[in-house]
């Protein structure tokens, strides 16, 4: 349970530095280049000591998962998936809402919390879930995050396209990937 609580402390503290001042700080005396490098492996190894720490977690179960969590991340997960690819592309979606990945990360945690009852489950689920809330209110748009160009409905429907390839990927991969059978 250590390695999860670390990586996800971890983790964290690198997505909430944006919402302060020491981004701007950082990326000025690194650059962006390095600042983004270093980001993305901090980023990396708090998602790798976060899978390590569940892996070898004890199931301890705090409650039973609530019945309909099942059929209900069926039906909200593409969703989440569409969101996710949204975030990326200048489509009118991604111009309507102004953070898509925020409310997949908020999707995919909330139904995932609601199917998994156990201890290290919902270390995970619950800070993603708290992390996105807390994103979203205090968030600062910046400009280097929105895609540049005219909307466009193609993007949407490229969204949608690779949004619905990827949820099945996962979906018929869960297994393989997380030890949980889905379908």
């Amino acid at each position: 349970m250590t390695f999860l609580v670390f990586g996800l402390v971890l983790f964290f503290a690198v997505h909430l530095l944006p919402l302060s001042q020491q981004r701007e700080v950082l990326v000025a005396r690194l650059g962006r280049g390095a600042y983004l490098g270093l980001f993305s492996a901090l980023s990396l190894a708090g998602l790798l000591l976060m899978i390590h720490g569940y892996r070898q977690s004890d199931p301890v179960q705090l409650w039973i998962p609530v019945s309909f969590a099942r059929p209900l991340a069926h039906v909200l997960m593409p969703f989440a998936f569409v969101l996710l690819v949204s975030a990326y592309l200048p489509g009118k979606l991604r111009r309507w809402l102004r953070h898509p990945m925020l409310l997949a990360t908020l999707i995919w945690a909330g139904v995932h919390l609601l199917a998994n009852g156990d201890l290290a489950s919902t270390l995970i689920f619950a800070a993603f879930l708290v992390y996105a809330l807390v994103d979203i209110v205090f968030s600062r748009p910046r400009q280097t995050l929105v895609p540049q160009g005219e909307p466009r409905v193609l993007f949407d429907l490229l969204a949608l396209l690779v949004g619905l390839l990827g949820y099945f990927a996962v979906m018929f991969g869960h297994q393989a990937l997380f030890g949980v059978t889905v379908i």
